[in-house]
């Protein structure tokens, strides 16, 4: 509220109308016949660069943003989203049970996770590590090896030699888990986060891959006294130990009205009040969300180191971070990698050949 109303207070000629579109097709509408500004998700924005107004003008410091938020907002030097907050994957651990197998350290890379989840496995009677076959939760593994699905234009680029080894090793890891007891076979049945969640807090299983969110709504609000806390978050485990990858979300402003002056001028600064780090800080401790500025992190009058739980982690993770390229094929290959994963944890189809079946499924 404070910034809309610092910003009434600077243009008391011009009001904002609101008005809350139905969901169905409104990203379509957005590059058809969009309003002066909108709320967008942040993959829509590279489906929507021809129409998003560039806002250098308005927005300070853009290095100030994480890489990812640079990587997807700025086009040909022009930023074109304002993205006001995000999340992020991590793993999820229990500290006691990792002081007991592991001398107090979270596994970071693959043959520690099985190691150590395959051990709790046998010696608590528990799940050692859950996962869920989706997308978010499963393709920084594929990313940290530096894996591409979609290359900057859009096509598939599997069939290249180093994104098809990626997804082989990927596929064989997740394989490898239940074949040596750090997963059961059914965790590719689970397939809602609060399911992780409610698995953790009882006592069901000891480490998870998740969201950042969780730690707050899923444990801190839902857990008797500090249970909450006997759960720490760590760097999702890759193949090596220097690579790491997470999978951000979020939401950004954008003005899709031309011009620089009048009306135009004036919409584009309500777009850039939302990540003025002040704003920003504001909302973001209200709403327990994750900033996309590094300087609001770093800022406790802007962002209060009580926020949000182990916020300093998150921070750590988000220079990692990467949004999805939302191309039209990216909802298909998404869904053949999760079918991928299914078939081969369930011992239905090798890591070998469920990788040959995406390449000939989406490049011939």
């Amino acid at each position: 509220r404070a910034q809309h109303e610092e910003w009434a207070r600077a243009h008391p000629d011009y009001r904002i109308e609101l008005s809350y579109p139905d969901a169905n097709g409104r990203k379509r509408r957005l590059s058809t016949q969009p309003p002066d500004g909108s709320t967008v998700n942040n993959s829509w924005v590279p489906e929507l660069y021809d129409q998003l107004q560039p806002l250098n003008e308005y927005v300070s410091d853009v290095e100030d943003f994480f890489p990812f938020v640079r990587d997807t907002a700025v086009q040909d030097g022009s930023l074109l989203a304002a993205w006001k907050y995000t999340d992020c994957r991590c793993l999820y651990y229990r500290q006691d049970l990792i002081d007991a197998y592991a001398g107090g350290d979270p596994p970071r890379t693959w043959d520690e996770l099985v190691v150590v989840a395959s051990e709790i496995a046998d010696g608590e009677g528990i799940d050692g590590f859950q996962f869920r076959p989706a997308m978010s939760t499963t393709i920084p593994f594929f990313w940290g090896q530096g894996g591409r699905l979609i290359d900057q234009d859009g096509d598939v680029v599997l069939s290249a030699s180093e994104n098809r080894r990626a997804m082989r090793r990927t596929l064989s890891f997740l394989r490898r888990l239940v074949e040596e007891g750090a997963s059961p076979e059914r965790t590719i049945d689970i397939t809602e986060y609060e399911t992780l969640a409610r698995n953790a807090r009882e006592d069901e299983v000891a480490m998870f891959v998740g969201g950042s969110w969780q730690i707050e709504k899923d444990f801190k609000n839902r857990s008797e006294g500090d249970r909450w806390r006997r759960w720490k978050v760590a760097e999702i485990p890759m193949r090596k130990p220097n690579q790491y990858s997470t999978a951000v979300g979020g939401f950004a402003e954008g003005a899709f009205r031309e011009g620089d002056s009048g009306g135009a001028a004036a919409l584009k600064e309500f777009v850039a009040k939302f990540v003025e780090p002040a704003s920003m800080g504001r909302y973001c401790e209200a709403a327990g969300l994750l900033p996309t500025r590094r300087s609001v992190f770093n800022d406790d009058d802007l962002y209060s180191p009580d926020a949000f739980p182990y916020q300093e982690r998150f921070q750590q993770f988000l220079e990692h971070g990467r949004a999805p390229r939302p191309f039209p094929v990216y909802s298909d290959i998404s869904d053949a990698f999760e079918a991928a994963i299914r078939a081969v944890v369930s011992g239905r189809s090798t890591p070998q050949a469920a990788t040959n079946a995406m390449v000939r499924q989406f490049e011939g």
